[in-house]
């Protein structure tokens, strides 16, 4: 059979689309290394040195917020003029329960949560209405990856790391990696099936959005590598550096017990008493368990 003659204007275009989805690749690579490797690598180094410090300054610094927050909302009553009687004084410390049990619940979905967690938080967000754009590229990525359509010599259809990285870009509701895995994978479906088909205008479209895609992706790779705990990896094998760190954590911690100090000093002038600071006998012992989950697991920056 005679083999097909490509437009001398059209190859160059087919092998520029080739090196852009190679380096798509390896930027799609390299992110989810990073991700997934060699920040929980360093979350766990992290912890090891400073975990029980950063512990401590989580509570410590939670609950000043919380008592500071308390005595602002009784002392525009009292300026108010207003008679601070229990009843009043519950119902701010209730306002304040509500307020911070939030407050934490979202910090740990957005930070800490462990992989059963992430997976429960996936599956409960699924049901409670997808996004079709999601739902569809995930779809389409999943049955071109599945080894009954995939071509089996294919690199990129038989790479383990294009699956885990699509598994996990669905379970994140990460559409942006979504769509630069479709396009990484289109231009594969590009290359094999479609070259015949293609004029000129579509090659060149097709190399203008790898390459903004690329671009995009480059962009989100730089500042990720910019970003806390990347930018410690090196300053954890710094004994010196340690040091200073735990001082400063511990010097953080007695700031945050003074401010704690304070406001319960203002707390207890302002009420006299009436009620135990934080007092919620409405409070379920599911928010109590929920607040000592997020004590014990988030810390690292996150205060």
């Amino acid at each position: 059979m005679a083999s097909i003659t490509v437009h001398p204007e059209i190859a160059p275009l087919q092998e520029r689309v080739r090196e852009l989805r190679t380096q798509l690749r390896e930027a799609l690579d390299d992110w989810h290394q990073l991700s997934t490797v060699v920040r929980p690598r360093i979350h766990a180094t992290y912890a090891s040195h400073f975990g029980t410090l950063e512990r401590e300054l989580q509570e410590v610094a939670l609950a000043a917020a919380e008592m500071f927050r308390r005595v602002e909302l009784l002392s525009i009553k009292h300026e108010r003029g207003e008679k601070l009687t229990a009843e009043i004084v519950d119902l701010i410390n209730q306002v304040v329960d509500k307020e911070y049990a939030r407050f934490t619940m979202r910090v740990q979905e957005a930070f800490r949560m462990n992989e059963r967690q992430r997976e429960d938080a996936a599956r409960k967000r699924e049901s409670e209405g997808s996004d079709t754009e999601l739902v569809s590229m995930y779809r389409t990525l999943v049955k071109q990856l599945h080894p009954d359509v995939a071509d089996a010599a294919s690199d990129a259809s038989a790479d383990d790391g294009i699956w885990h990285q699509v598994q996990q870009a669905y379970a994140t509701r990460n559409a942006a990696q979504l769509r630069s895995l479709v396009m990484l994978l289109g231009a594969d479906a590009a290359l094999d099936r479609e070259s015949d088909e293609w004029g000129i205008d579509r090659w060149q479209d097709e190399v203008a959005s790898l390459e903004k895609r690329l671009a995009l992706e480059q962009r989100k790779l730089r500042r990720l590598s910019s970003e806390e705990p990347f930018t410690m990896a090196a300053e954890l094998e710094d004994e010196i550096w340690r040091q200073r760190h735990r001082d400063d954590l511990v010097r953080q911690i007695a700031q945050k017990h003074n401010e704690l100090r304070e406001s319960r000093r203002r707390y207890d002038d302002l009420t006299g008493g009436l009620v135990p600071p934080g007092h919620n006998p409405m409070k379920s012992k599911q928010d109590v368990s929920f607040e000592e989950d997020f004590m014990t697991n988030t810390y690292f920056g996150q205060r």
